[in-house]
């Protein structure tokens, strides 16, 4: 019998991080939480900031509970949300505290760029969607308002890299973080130079990138004895959380269609080129690296965000709820009372998320919702929705028909969003692994390692491994009915 091959998946997100250990027999995986810590951003002063210290805690932790623990261990991989980063100086050492995409620094920065330098034209060297988050609007910021930080830098680690640096010593810039900055060109498979200077962004803070599947190094010696295990492998992974996520999709038969549901909703598909063109810039698609040398071709939408916020004021109010419980009012509320766009700016940012989308509804002439339920109904129903939209938008750009929708990430556990996610789209949700993200980690692993031989035996092993929950549609008539009042109410259909 082949021995057990375990690798370590360090899983960064917004509202937890953990320590999670991956085991391949030879032919079955399987998945165990070693820790976790919660995880958030901090407001301080007028700012959004990263407590990266707790997260640095919180992975060598996890590496001494692992120690603790009395396995062998062979790699280490490490994932976060993407685009927030940190400078460090000529001496290594960070500059300032990484602020959040969330912080409101960038506000119109969208718009402005795209005054200069002309919204397509943009398109055409990346491919991204150009969102307030990305890494190029953060560091267009700096250039523009505190040109004197940008001075002081000798080198920008996203947080993936930053955390590796510590490890490992080695400073580098991991291919699927490089990808979704907007600084990226696939024509050129580099940093796009001529961008950062019509920006004014310094490209000589910008490291090598590095493939997913390259081993980085060892853990210091020092860091090995503080944490107990001895010289452990850092393997590069999809450091951003949705490439892992993505690689873990057990799609086995014909294209992919994926919904990566966590603090974001990432609605994509895959395409062996990137899709650059008028139609994809028109509905603000986005290109970004996988780890199997294939292009994520998809879209944000705010997510479970908004129901996280909406958990968040309760608890302040003194009403605590698990999420179960929240969907349980939301099932028991009156369907299509009002929608909102979960992509409006008035979501994008921490607030007292019940209010907001009261407000929201009053804004677009609708009735304000007077309970918890009916607020959670409306969340729900309104991603469902918007869920569809960009799935209609991923058929128009690519010309493909999908059969079956693939939710994974812990969003593929709120049962109520699968069953209306199938309703409205009227075809089935495949739902799980819950765990994409580190087991996506954990292939890329697995594969340097060279316990498996490719993407396609990985995806095998995973729907195995971790059989989809099926949800299949259930009242579609009358979904397609209310998706055309969702589209008119929110404005939407005049993008379509």
């Amino acid at each position: 019998m082949c021995a057990q091959k375990n690798v370590l998946a360090f899983d960064a997100g917004g509202g937890s991080t953990r320590m999670l250990q991956i085991g391949f027999s030879g032919s079955r995986l399987d998945i165990r939480q070693i820790a976790r810590y919660n995880n958030g951003p901090v407001i301080m002063g007028k700012s959004l900031y990263w407590d990266i210290l707790g997260i640095w805690r919180g992975l060598i932790s996890g590496l001494q509970e692992v120690c603790a623990g009395g396995s062998e261990i062979a790699s280490l991989g490490i994932d976060t949300w993407g685009n927030d980063f940190v400078l460090l100086d000529k001496k290594g050492y960070m500059i300032e505290n990484p602020y959040s995409h969330r912080d409101n620094r960038t506000a119109g920065l969208v718009e402005e760029v795209n005054s200069r330098l002309g919204g397509m034209e943009l398109y055409s060297r990346n491919g991204i969607q150009q969102v307030r988050m990305n890494s190029m609007y953060q560091m267009y910021h700096l250039a523009k308002d505190r040109p004197y930080i940008l001075e002081m830098a000798d080198k920008v680690l996203f947080l993936p890299d930053l955390l590796a640096y510590h490890l490992t010593g080695e400073q580098y810039n991991e291919y699927t973080m490089a990808t979704i900055s907007q600084l990226y060109s696939y024509e050129m498979s580099d940093w796009d130079q001529g961008l950062m200077e019509m920006l004014g962004i310094p490209r000589r803070i910008f490291s090598s990138i590095v493939m997913p599947g390259t081993e980085i190094g060892r853990v210091m010696p020092s860091l090995s004895a503080e944490a107990g295990i001895d010289q452990l492998r850092l393997t590069a992974v999809g450091s951003h959380d949705t490439g892992s996520a993505v690689a873990a999709v057990p799609e086995l038969d014909g294209p992919v269609l994926y919904i990566s549901s966590g603090t974001w909703s990432i609605v994509g598909t895959e395409t062996d080129t990137p899709v650059i063109n008028a139609e994809a810039y028109r509905l603000n698609y986005s290109n970004e690296g996988g780890v199997n040398d294939r292009i994520r071709l998809l879209k944000n939408v705010m997510g479970l965000w908004i129901m996280q916020e909406i958990r968040r004021k309760l608890t302040v109010d003194g009403r605590r709820y698990t999420f179960s419980e929240l969907s349980s009012l939301a099932e028991a509320a009156e369907p299509f009372s009002a929608f909102i766009d979960p992509d409006d700016e008035a979501f994008y940012e921490p607030s007292d998320m019940p209010e907001t989308v009261r407000e929201y509804c009053i804004r677009t002439g609708q009735k304000a919702p007077e309970d918890t339920g009916s607020i959670v109904r409306i969340v729900l129903e309104s991603l469902a929705f918007k869920y569809r939209y960009v799935i209609e938008g991923l058929e128009r750009i690519t010309g493909n028909k999908y059969e079956r929708i693939h939710i994974v990430g812990g969003g593929s556990q709120n049962a109520l969003l699968n069953a209306f996610t199938a309703n409205c789209c009227s075809r089935p949700v495949y739902a799980g692994p819950s765990e994409a993200t580190a087991l996506g980690n954990g292939l890329v692993q697995l594969i340097s390692l060279g316990e498996l031989s490719d993407y396609t035996q990985a995806r095998s092993i995973i729907r195995s491994s971790f059989p989809p929950e099926i949800f299949p549609p259930h009242g579609s008539e009358r979904w397609d009915e209310q998706y055309h009042r969702f589209i008119r109410v929110t404005g939407l259909e005049e993008r379509l």
